[in-house]
């Protein structure tokens, strides 16, 4: 079992990043990021809380990304397989149908983590840069050339591997991407502006990216429940049913405190509805972060844990609905 698990996992989280949505997504997010989340940050009325919308912004966009991504590569995997019957290949091997949802799921998860690493650090660089404030603000001289190098070698490389080998080229170029801007990121923290050698402890604290760190972790942990959601959901929906129901699901989990949660103990149906809806306020920690608030290791192993059950939860429900589905 643990073969075949880890099989299946590693084909679908191939056959992910090879998706022409994944990549659209992905590079998408990343220009964003980089280029206009900054510039939208820019028009606030109050200087140094520029920075503070820019973070906003950002783990908005990472946690509509991670839904999209999820419910996208979750239909390709699983609708798609169940509509041209190309899944028969797979559960005549014999593979169980539990192993299959959880190693799509495992395979999706993957794939997500994977674009949601890069954007994080798309991000964390694009701090360093800074919000133009003023006119005479410059760039940051380490961030424009380590970060233009790392796209520059990627792009060749993935070229080059593309037109020689026949590799796949936004899988290649994920590929070398990822670990060199997680490079540069280094060589930037490790550079003052001024070209001065500095710790990386030095801007880390600075631009207080550990506490950032712990806010994108937390929604990451939200991003996988709804990959979970998503994957239960495409055993019986098409991609637009899925992406609809998982919308629902992430729109009724931030408004649940509002609407559940002033409730409780008032009624029955409002503890029943609190207690079985997803809360994504707990994964938001946008106004800890406005407020220069410490976020406690505890607080997001307490949400970790609690994402990570409720993701088993609707899991077993993804089985419980696919055992019954007819794919012959």
């Amino acid at each position: 079992m643990p073969m075949k698990l880890y099989t299946l996992a590693y084909h679908t989280f191939v056959e992910v990043v090879r998706q022409p949505i994944y990549n659209v997504l992905l590079w998408a997010a990343a220009l964003w990021l980089a280029l206009f989340n900054p510039a939208l940050a820019a028009y606030s009325l109050d200087i140094g809380s520029d920075i503070k919308i820019a973070k906003d912004v950002g783990m908005s966009t990472l946690m509509l990304v991670g839904l999209l991504m999820s419910v996208f590569a979750a239909s390709g995997v699983i609708s798609r397989e169940i509509e041209t019957r190309s899944i028969l290949t797979v559960i005549s091997k014999p593979v169980s149908r539990s192993v299959f949802i959880l190693g799509k799921y495992l395979g999706v998860g993957a794939a997500v983590l994977v674009a949601y690493y890069f954007l994080c650090v798309v991000m964390f660089v694009t701090f360093r840069q800074g919000i133009f404030e003023m006119a005479a603000d410059k760039w940051d001289g380490p961030v424009l050339t380590f970060g233009l190098l790392a796209i520059g070698i990627s792009l060749v490389a993935a070229a080059f591997a593309n037109y020689v080998y026949g590799w796949n080229f936004p899988a290649t170029l994920l590929a070398w991407v990822v670990p060199l801007s997680s490079f540069a990121l280094l060589l930037t923290l490790c550079v003052s502006k001024e070209w001065a050698v500095q710790t990386p402890a030095t801007d880390w604290e600075k631009l207080n990216l550990g506490e950032m760190s712990k806010a994108l972790l937390m929604v990451f942990c939200g991003v996988m429940l709804l990959n979970a959601f998503a994957i239960a959901l495409a055993t019986r929906l098409s991609q637009t049913m899925t992406l609809m129901a998982c919308s629902a699901v992430f729109l009724i989990g931030l408004l649940s405190d509002y609407y559940f949660g002033r409730h409780v103990g008032s009624q029955m149906i409002y503890d029943l509805a609190y207690q079985i809806v997803p809360n994504f306020q707990f994964h938001w920690l946008g106004d800890a972060l406005s407020q220069d608030l410490q976020i406690s290791q505890r607080q997001v192993g307490l949400v970790a844990a609690y994402s990570g059950m409720y993701a088993l939860a609707v899991l077993a429900l993804g089985v419980s609905l696919f055992q019954t589905r007819e794919i012959d």
